[in-house]
């Protein structure tokens, strides 16, 4: 209801005959295909541009010589409601330039979340961790999409109040998630003898989203399921104790079974989308709500697992640790030609149950982007970097390659 609401305002009218879309679909593609960036650029400017702008040197021409005819003070008497029509003939037409962009992008695989390859060093925690190759992979796939576009075309042509809410209701795609956190052992480790990849995180999911500010904005509805795949389960305390003992704790974690599904509620603001990300001015921010449901596997496998058995009296949740988080992005520097900037990226989070805002992680990211490669160097001082350790406080540092 409250994802209609936002988005009945927004809806733009489809008066379009099926020629002309497909005309400008083609001079898109046209645009879409020229090598030259500079000529691109000009390209899309002018196909945004009203239609009876001029769009030849010839008509920048005679254009020019006739305001240049005028009398002072004519273009100040110029009607309002010319330049208003005007403003909203390009509206539109960038519309549909964005809309044809996104277009572009259906069935195709892409990242989600920053995926990362770091070197991460622990500088304080409970665990005794150790030196290790970090990676984290964060992908999406819209499973619908068209079916839906075409539905919200079918309720707009209704024409009236039931067809603007049908409209508003049904959602911009659905799409499939996954993403996984491994830490791979790859320097000398005194309890691995043969540099392991060890799984910590596995997070798939199913999500509904809303388009706001054409595309700027999502709204994104979601349950998800995540575990370690882990194989340590609660009646095995005397075969864990025996691992911590020979081995220490970071190892005898490492294999505890955590699991456990969420619904999901997430806002997302990027107003990188149709602009430059070189420029000075854009800014990012997410806020996203976890509720923790007492079930796994998408509610077909059992409880879910996150009770501290091994250690007594201790009877904290992952809720308290997750289920309110945010995130903010801002560019620091850039420089003149563009080619290079630098930006930052905090990442809260803390729980929403019995203890809550009483346990903040937090994750400072600096990003110094240079062409095409980005290299991150981030702080993370908080908890629930593994499933299985997620009560605990961990602090360490990295360096390495983020692709987005």
């Amino acid at each position: 209801m409250a994802a209609a609401m936002l988005r009945s305002g927004t809806s733009l009218a489809q008066e379009d005959t099926d020629s002309d879309q497909a005309a400008f679909y083609r001079e898109f593609m046209a645009c879409q295909q020229t090598e030259s960036e500079i000529s691109r650029l000009r390209c899309f400017d002018a196909l945004a541009a009203p239609a009876d702008a001029p769009s030849t040197p010839e008509d920048l021409q005679l254009e020019e010589e006739a305001l240049t005819a005028h009398e002072p003070g004519e273009d100040a008497q110029r009607s309002n409601k010319e330049q208003q029509e005007q403003s909203e003939q390009r509206e539109t037409r960038i519309a549909r330039l964005e809309s044809l962009s996104r277009k572009q992008e259906r069935g195709m695989l892409s990242a989600d979340d920053p995926n990362y390859v770091v070197y991460a060093q622990p500088i304080k925690d409970e665990i005794g961790d150790e030196n290790h190759v970090e990676f984290y992979v964060s992908l999406k796939y819209p499973i619908i999409d068209d079916w839906f576009e075409k539905s919200q075309n079918s309720f707009s042509e209704w024409g009236n109040v039931y067809g603007n809410f049908f409209n508003s209701v049904v959602p911009d795609r659905m799409l499939f998630h996954y993403s996984g956190l491994y830490d791979f052992y790859i320097t000398d480790s005194e309890r691995y003898d043969s540099a392991p990849i060890v799984s910590r995180r596995q997070n798939p999911g199913v999500s509904l989203e809303y388009d706001f500010s054409r595309g700027r904005n999502t709204l994104r509805v979601g349950w998800f399921h995540e575990s370690n795949g882990q194989t340590l389960e609660e009646n095995e305390l005397g075969r864990f104790e025996a691992r911590r003992a020979r081995y220490g704790d970071d190892f005898a974690l490492a294999e505890v079974s955590r699991g456990w599904d969420y619904a999901l509620l997430r806002w997302a603001s990027n107003t990188l989308l149709y602009e430059d990300p070189r420029r000075e001015n854009w800014f990012n921010y997410q806020i996203e709500a976890r509720l923790y449901c007492n079930c796994q596997g998408f509610g077909y496998i059992g409880d879910r697992e996150d009770r501290i058995w091994w250690e007594t009296g201790n009877d904290l949740e992952i809720a308290d640790f997750d289920g309110l988080r945010g995130m903010l992005e801002r560019p620091l520097w850039r420089s003149a030609d563009g080619r290079t900037q630098v930006d930052a990226r905090l990442d809260l989070q803390t729980g929403l149950e019995s203890s809550f805002a009483q346990y903040w992680s937090a994750r400072l990211t600096l990003g110094a982007e240079w062409d095409n490669l980005r290299f991150v160097l981030f702080y993370f001082d908080g908890y629930g970097r593994d499933l299985s350790t997620y009560h605990l406080r961990t602090q360490y540092a990295g360096l390495g390659l983020e692709l987005r």
